[in-house]
């Protein structure tokens, strides 16, 4: 069914960090999200959002969340936050497994678009409030990964 197997697929996955300016085909973005969609999580209880960016004009402004020339190639980034409001908290000791569920969503959606012979860069080290603030984002949703695809 799919020309890769797995360990050569997760092989082949990489930081990216120089884009080909041409637009993600929303076909191929949508199979990255679905990827996402279907990943697992604790209860399935699907504790993530995110931000698809595309347009021109809010690329340029969203650049100020994270500071590398690189960045400015990507023609697409997903912003993936965690949901603390729905996450599974585990009883014994409370720990909220929403990073540990955006992850599992990330790498899903890393793989798919490797598959589809796009390229990914899991950013961690941004600015956090910077990005709540470019998003407008609600108490209860933490940007976890930007996702620069392209």
């Amino acid at each position: 069914m799919h020309s890769k197997h797995f360990i050569e697929l997760a092989k082949a996955r990489y930081s990216c960090r120089k884009y080909d300016s041409r637009p993600v085909e929303q076909e191929k973005l949508d199979l990255v999200l679905e990827a996402g969609r279907v990943a697992p999580s604790a209860v399935n209880f699907q504790p993530w959002h995110f931000y698809v960016i595309q347009k021109p004009e809010d690329l340029e402004r969203f650049y100020g969340a994270y500071h590398r020339e690189w960045f400015r190639t990507a023609p697409c980034v997903i912003v993936i936050c965690a949901d603390h409001s729905r996450s599974w908290k585990r009883k014994e000791d409370g720990k909220d497994h929403a990073d540990v569920d955006v992850a599992i969503y990330t790498d899903h959606m890393t793989l798919q678009a490797t598959e589809l012979g796009l390229a990914t860069c899991w950013i961690c080290n941004f600015y956090v409030d910077r990005t709540r603030e470019l998003l407008g984002l609600p108490e209860q949703l933490e940007p976890v990964v930007i996702l620069p695809l392209g």
